[in-house]
């Protein structure tokens, strides 16, 4: 290589150190002006239904979502407390999947859960595991239990002088078909797994609440109450506004007052960006079409299954 080729070349390259250290320089001291990094409230927000699977045009609380969503705050330690604030009526059996993410999320960090609107079924299990559970005094919360609806489509088809023939390998395999009429055996199945499953959330309170309940034998009735109500009965720990969570958990995480309450979100989707981030209203809570039968952890029941008027609907409750 000529000398003045290899001269050229020192210079470059000793250019672009230059250019690295003066960077670098230049974020510390940026780093330096905004001040280092503080501890913080992180703020995560789970509205709506509770489901596997978002639809394509609506909002729902998945499993996979919430899963990022807890991701996020384990990841950084500077988020040392969280107030996770729920408004939802439940949904299906994901509200189980969604506990167990909470439990934990709170076994690493304090939680403190807030009931904004609505925090009924699933919806207030999700907030079980939380350190603390702060509910407006507005806010229905409750409905410990398990429901599941059974339609029949066989009047309506009988008229129509529609005829379904159904051919299965065991008496048990068509439970809930909506061709037929409801047999007794069809409800002692779907009442066992709806007893069980209501028998797993009560559990599920008893080891969050424990002797905070006033009485169990009330709750088991899977009633719906206001806040305030919810707050005699043990269900939460106490009624207040969204500005006393945040504090609340700020006093169990031991961070100053000012301590920075920053909300947490998940990676917008290429469709969400497409559709701006549509959400879907609380107060039509199922996201797909409901099956002829299913077992549910919600309040109120799904407005689709009310759609159904020439069905002939058969309620198992816990």
């Amino acid at each position: 290589m000529a000398p003045v080729s290899r001269r050229v070349l020192i210079l470059a390259v000793a250019g672009v150190l230059a250019l690295l250290v003066f960077a670098a320089v230049l974020a510390y001291a940026f780093v330096g002006f905004l001040g280092a990094p503080r501890p913080y409230v992180a703020l995560l927000e789970l509205s709506g239904v509770i489901d596997y699977e978002r639809p394509l045009l609506g909002g729902a609380i998945t499993p996979r979502d919430v899963e990022e969503l807890v991701r996020i705050v384990e990841r950084d330690p500077w988020a040392r407390a969280v107030v996770l604030v729920v408004n939802s009526p439940g949904g299906t059996m994901a509200a189980f999947e969604v506990y167990e993410l909470i439990k934990r999320l709170s076994s690493e960090r304090v939680v403190v859960a807030y009931i904004t609107g609505l925090g009924a079924s699933g919806g207030y299990l999700i907030a079980l595991p939380a350190r603390e559970i702060i509910a407006h005094p507005t806010a229905l919360v409750g409905s410990v239990g398990a429901v599941a609806v059974i339609t029949s489509y066989k009047g309506l088809l009988e008229k129509l002088g529609v005829n379904v023939t159904t051919v299965k390998s065991g008496d048990l395999k068509d439970v809930g078909n909506p061709y037929r009429e409801v047999r007794d055996e069809d409800l002692r199945v779907v009442e066992a797994i709806v007893r069980d499953t209501a028998r797993l959330f009560l559990e599920k309170v008893r080891e969050h609440r424990g002797d905070k309940i006033r009485d169990y034998t009330e709750i088991a009735r899977a009633g719906v109450y206001t806040g305030l109500e919810a707050e005699k009965l043990g269900l939460v720990d106490r009624t207040g506004t969204l500005e006393e969570a945040v504090k609340r958990a700020r006093e169990l995480a031991n961070l100053p007052p000012d301590a920075p309450l920053v909300r947490v979100e998940r990676k917008a989707s290429i469709l969400d960006i497409l559709l701006g981030g549509v959400q879907q209203p609380v107060i039509t809570p199922t996201p797909r079409k409901p099956l002829s039968v299913e077992v549910l952890l919600i309040w109120p029941l799904p407005l689709e299954l009310a759609e159904n008027t020439a069905a002939t609907m058969i309620t198992v409750n816990s």
